[in-house]
This record gives C-alpha cells, structure tokens and sequence, in this order.
C-alpha cells in the first residue's frame, strides 16, 4: 500500500484483500433476528434477570428495612418529645414524619431509590447522636437545637440530594429525622439510653 495521502485520499494499488478494503471506516451493521418469544420464554428470562439481581436487590432492601423497625422501648413520637420537653414541635413533627412516610411509599418498588433512602436516614442518623443529642445532654435551648438541627442536619442531607431526583422537599428531609423518632432510633430527653444502635 503506497502512502500517498493527499487529504483523505489513499492509493491502496496491489494490496492483497480476503476481507474488507477501504480507505477509511467500514460500518458493518448487525441485524440480530429475535423470533417472537413464547409467554414461557419471556417469563424464564425475566425470572433469571431477577435471580442475577436478587442478592443486590435483598441487600438494598435490608438496609432500609432497618429503620422500620423499632429499637428499644417503643413510645410515640409525641410521647417521645413530651419527654424530651419538646411539645412546642409536636405537631410540625408529626405531620413531617406522615409527608416522609408517604414519601417512602411513592418510591416502594424501586431498589435504587430504597437505598438513596437507607443512605439518607443513616446520614440522619448519625448526624442526630453525634451532634444533635449531646447538646440536648449538655442543656442547650431549644431554640439553639433547632438552628442545629437546621444546620447539621436539614442543610447537609439536603446537599448529599445533589440534582434531588426523588424530588424530596424539605418538609420531607425534616420528616426523616422525626421518623426516625419515631420508629424509636432517636430520643430527645437528657437521661435517655441512647447507644449507636448502627
């Protein structure tokens, strides 16, 4: 193959070709044929892409299903602000954890939003006892928690939402950290046993 290139042109006189020749790109579409599939066939190959998935799928929802369930003595969320001398947030606390839960319903069937979830209320979590709650033990105000809880807590997690395409709001991202009360992870009174349950 002589190289004579004058811009795109190649001289490519006497070569020797079993195959293809060009002096550029060769496209080679490729048409697969997928007869039409019987019921059965679609149902097995479904069943095998859900087996393939299913460790993941398992592990995902396993780290949600922790802050379902309830740790410790299990009190109402009302009852545990009650005690943590805290009724002047009882009722915006209840109705933010119900846009929460509602929340989680909306996103119930997707693996991948479960565990923006698992992240988010483990972030809230961890927030909550290594910042939040020794300040409730030490005496701080209650108007001093709440610019905390706003600061460490509502700011940062809405940051890690990033592009948000969830779309929680953040009467939801406040709603976590009362869901999370109430499920019995977090407590609001100075003497209560609180030990990192993660």
């Amino acid at each position: 193959m002589s190289d004579t290139n004058d811009g795109n042109r190649v001289d490519q006189t006497g070569n020797l070709v079993r195959g293809d020749q060009a002096g550029r790109d060769v496209n080679k579409p490729t048409f697969v044929y997928q007869g039409t599939a019987s019921p059965m066939a679609r149902m097995i190959a479904k069943f095998r892409l859900e087996t393939e998935n299913d460790r993941e799928m398992k592990m995902t929802i396993e780290r949600l299903q922790r802050w379902f369930k309830s740790e410790g003595d299990v009190i109402g969320l009302d009852e545990k602000l009650r005690l943590g001398e805290r009724t002047d947030i009882i009722l915006l606390a209840i109705e933010a954890k119900q846009r929460f839960s509602k929340c989680l319903l909306r996103h119930e069937y997707s693996p991948a939003a479960q565990e923006i979830y698992a992240f988010l209320l483990a972030k809230t979590y961890q927030i909550f006892v290594t910042i939040i709650y020794p300040q409730i033990c030490r005496g701080t105000t209650a108007a001093e928690i709440d610019k905390l809880l706003v600061a460490e807590v509502y700011d940062k997690v809405e940051a890690l939402l990033e592009d948000n395409p969830l779309e929680i709001s953040p009467e939801e991202v406040m709603g976590m950290l009362y869901w999370l009360t109430g499920n019995c992870h977090l407590q609001w009174s100075k003497n209560a046993n609180l030990q990192s349950r993660v």
